[in-house]
């Protein structure tokens, strides 16, 4: 048993004071998806978990640091063992050991200890380390047979993605199960009531825990969960870490690519991605490519393969070249051809109109001004100039009135007008027939180009 028999249940020690925040969702750090994150199980999401141990738990393992590395490490085998089955990965990129002192104030007071800690995140942890959500681990007895605490709805957010847990039992699941819990509070879970089911005496969200521990989430856990994702688009579990950033060791199979690895689909019987060898986890002898516009099946595409269409009159389809997964770069035709029907000249791949310009500013029923509202840009002053030199408006010659302010009209007789510097005639437009802007002036288009 893993509490003795006189000893009162214990419980998560989550409240109302804990639940959602009307505070706008906070990224904790801004991850940029590479290539390489962008893979064959993108419909997992990814958390990655920093756990700090504090100094009474150190203490307590008489600070041998090996021996709390792998507990942390069995402990998170059981968390993925259990987030599996909600399409969630949670990898271990960071142990952050308090061998000498506690960084903050940590008391048996759950809810004091959790805001420290949350506030202590995100101004210290989170520009040291990229990460999701942090969790501390702490051998001080919390106060009321709390074994947990965390704040709801809280997953990305910089001070609340948090969790504070006790390590109450010497059996490392009764443990893991506590953190599951305290991290489901942080992806919008409550607690279970009881017409909640997960098909077990006792479900993940249970306020008190049972002797075996859950192991399953409830229906209630799911709706709550997706009802998050829904309204709170935590973005940073949309992004796996990088296999550098993991530190718990590789273990092939769980679905998690890490060092050592190339690939990771999880179990044999779970793969579903046909470049990996899912037993040894190393790509298949075969495979020519895992990603890519051009590559399909982890083979190149056959050269002659459209990989990126034409989007406009003055784009250019691209080819796959049989020899790499990566569409060639992208190219179009040259500066100064005619396109659409003549409205215009190509610039830069784009066929820059002003009637576009005009329904991007104020709708599809906007038109492009009469010349009498572009006569205000010989003013040379307020927003009316056709190009600046050190700050300093220049009025616009007869010839280029046209390249300075873009003028629309929504009803007749009534010219309007976009402010600051995106509301300048676009580079390339056409002001006259055979003629351009460019800088702000009307020139030849042979010239221009």
């Amino acid at each position: 048993n893993i509490k003795k028999e006189d000893e009162a249940p214990k419980m998560c020690g989550v409240k109302h004071t804990n639940w959602e925040s009307d505070e706008p969702i906070k990224k904790a750090s801004q991850l940029v998806a590479t290539s390489e994150q962008q893979s064959y199980y993108d419909n997992f999401r990814h958390i990655k978990l920093v756990i700090v141990v504090d100094h009474s738990m150190v203490t307590k393992y008489n600070n041998d640091l090996n021996a709390i590395r792998t507990r942390v490490y069995e402990m998170l085998n059981t968390v993925n063992e259990i987030y599996i089955y909600l399409h969630i990965r949670v990898a271990l990129v960071g142990i952050e050991f308090w061998s000498n002192r506690d960084l903050i104030t940590v008391t048996s007071s759950a809810e004091n200890t959790l805001y420290s800690f949350g506030d202590w995140r995100a101004s210290d942890l989170l520009s040291r380390k990229r990460h999701d959500n942090a969790q501390l681990f702490t051998a001080i007895d919390i106060s009321n047979s709390t074994i947990g605490i965390a704040h709801v709805s809280s997953m990305c957010q910089a001070t609340r993605s948090v969790g504070v847990i006790e390590d109450y039992s010497p059996i490392v699941r009764a443990v893991a199960v506590t953190m599951v819990h305290e991290m489901g509070h942080n992806l919008g879970m409550y607690h279970d009531g009881n017409n909640c089911n997960c098909g077990a005496d006792s479900c993940i969200m249970y306020p008190y825990i049972s002797d075996p521990p859950p192991m399953y989430f409830s229906n209630c856990s799911w709706n709550y969960y997706q009802n998050f994702l829904t309204n709170y688009k935590p973005d940073c579990t949309r992004i796996r870490p990088s296999k550098t950033d993991i530190v718990s060791p590789p273990v092939c199979g769980n679905d998690i690519l890490e060092q050592g690895e190339e690939c990771d689909c999880g179990s044999p019987a779970n793969c579903r991605y046909p470049c990996c060898d899912a037993a040894s986890c190393k790509l298949h002898s075969w495979v020519e490519c895992e990603f890519g516009q051009c590559c399909d099946q982890c083979k190149f595409k056959p050269a002659g393969t459209e990989c990126r269409g034409i989007r406009n009159d003055c784009d250019l389809p691209e080819y796959c070249t049989g020899q790499s997964a990566e569409c060639p770069t992208d190219v179009f035709h040259r500066d100064g051809k005619p396109c659409l029907n003549n409205y215009g000249y190509c610039y830069n791949g784009t066929c820059p109109i002003m009637e576009y310009q005009c329904y991007d500013f104020f709708g599809p029923n906007a038109v492009v001004g009469q010349d009498a509202c572009f006569e205000k840009n010989k003013e040379g002053k307020g927003d009316f100039y056709c190009r600046k030199e050190n700050d300093v408006p220049i009025p616009c010659a007869q010839e280029d009135v046209r390249c300075g302010r873009l003028f629309c009209e929504t009803d007749p007789n009534m010219c309007r007008y976009p402010y600051g510097d995106e509301g300048m005639v676009d580079p390339g437009t056409k002001c006259e027939d055979k003629k351009v802007c460019i800088n702000g002036k009307c020139i030849d288009v042979n010239t221009a180009y």
